[in-house]
């Protein structure tokens, strides 16, 4: 059915349920009545008034027994700060390790991107699906190819900045770039598409640091982003520091975040995949140049929780500096597409270390407004505020008898409904971009 009209208004819709709304790390509001207004103004669909639905049914004289309640709960979208749209297929296969899964599974799959129509057939159906758990916006890595890149942004919404790997050293023959090709294949992604490209080199061992330094001042010039790996294992960085102790003018580089700095790569624009292993000295230059962590606890998971084995993020020695961070789900070393999977991984990892400060609604803003925050659309994406973008999600509600009293409580509710992790995938009923209906599952009102 369609969202509330009043009086078949072509400039009003209105949707009525129990409601979150983060707003920080410990501030998330609820409202277990509440009314979503949004209003067709300047040729967007942006919230009109947010509230109890009794207030707000009152402000607008409209009679509130006449807007009917929809079934599930009501949330702003999520925004996934670091994924691989193309390596959907690669997410439940065995990994053992990050640097034998990427040889064996991952490589061998993003090849298969360089054929236009098997890269069109994919696309089409992730991003259709990526939309039906309730992700509407992030950034998001491709394959090298030109064909790959053409097709997500075919499908994405707006609000995903994407950008080819770059690899031109150490991977296999079939993915390998000249350093030329590379910084060409970023250029057509400018030009192309502007600044939804994001620049992304792959992860310094397999990216030259001569097409890392051209890159990163093309992203600078146009105001791009930039994306890439760190630190996720402690075999990889010892790899990669093994790799530039013989590359000119990093002999001397004692840890893997200096090379980025040394590349130009750093800045309040890039966002950096992963970031569990840092040194004292990787913190400081992380927040002394404003760059931005994804954290992926899903794909950092244990490999008995089906993620990489790579640790566990500590994200309170990184809000002690200032630096800024969101959730990521690493599809494909996160098993599943949905944020509600990568909270439950936040809070449950921490939990078993004792970490308590990982909450629920911690979790919540660490995939919404935080999210969007790093990636510049918190002015009008994110949450919920007057002004904004109409954008919500409903999924589905927690039994009737759970106590659902505070947010803390109505998000474990909600979570625990999962029998088992794929479930996740499946929690999002309606997905609303802009007002405008992308996904639904289930009719929105009852």
């Amino acid at each position: 059915m369609k969202l509330f009209a009043p009086n078949s208004s072509t400039k009003l819709k209105a949707v009525r349920g129990r409601l979150l709304n983060p707003m920080s790390d410990t501030d998330c509001q609820l409202y277990q009545d509440a009314l979503l207004v949004g209003r067709f103004h300047g040729g967007e669909w942006l919230v009109d008034a947010i509230g109890p639905a009794k207030d707000i049914a009152t402000s607008y004289g409209w009679n509130l027994k006449e807007i009917p309640s929809c079934e599930g709960t009501l949330l702003p979208p999520f925004y996934d700060t670091h994924f691989h749209w193309v390596q959907d297929d690669v997410r439940q296969m065995p990994k053992a390790s990050l640097l034998e899964w990427l040889e064996r599974y991952t490589f061998p799959e993003e090849a298969r991107f360089e054929d236009p129509a098997y890269a069109e057939n994919k696309a089409k159906a992730f991003w259709s699906r990526i939309l039906g758990t309730g992700t509407a916006g992030g950034l998001c890595y491709s394959s090298i190819h030109d064909t790959a890149l053409d097709a997500a942004m075919k499908y994405a919404p707006p609000c995903f900045r994407i950008g080819g790997a770059m690899m031109t050293m150490n991977c296999p023959d079939f993915l390998r770039q000249r350093k030329r090709e590379a910084i060409a294949a970023a250029r057509y992604g400018v030009e192309t598409y502007g600044d939804r490209y994001c620049v992304s080199p792959r992860f310094a061992p397999t990216t030259h640091p001569e097409v890392m330094k051209e890159t990163a001042k093309l992203a600078n010039k146009n105001g791009l982003f930039q994306q890439t790996h760190l630190d996720e294992t402690r075999a990889e960085i010892e790899w990669v520091l093994g790799i530039y102790s013989d590359i000119a003018g990093f002999e001397d580089v004692e840890t893997y975040t200096e090379i980025y700095e040394r590349c130009g790569v750093l800045g309040p624009r890039t966002v950096m995949g992963h970031a569990i292993h840092l040194e004292e000295t990787e913190l400081e230059l992380l927040a002394r140049s404003d760059t931005a962590i994804a954290s992926c606890p899903s794909s950092n998971a244990p490999v008995d929780d089906d993620g990489l084995g790579s640790g566990l993020f500590n994200f309170e020695q990184v809000e002690e500096r200032g630096i800024r961070w969101a959730l990521a789900s690493d599809i494909g070393g996160g098993p599943y597409l949905s944020m509600f999977d990568v909270m439950s991984s936040f809070v449950s990892q921490n939990r078993d270390e004792g970490v308590f400060a990982a909450t629920y609604c911690k979790a919540l803003y660490r995939s919404t407004l935080a999210g969007a925050q790093i990636l510049g659309h918190a002015d009008h994406k994110g949450n919920f505020a007057t002004g904004k973008s109409f954008d919500f999600i409903e999924c589905i509600a927690p039994p009737s008898d759970a106590k659902c009293g505070t947010a803390e409580e109505l998000l474990l509710a909600t979570i625990g409904q999962a029998q088992n992790r794929s479930e996740f995938d499946n929690f999002v009923l309606r997905t609303i971009i802009d007002g405008q209906s992308v996904f639904e599952k289930e009719p929105l009102i009852s």
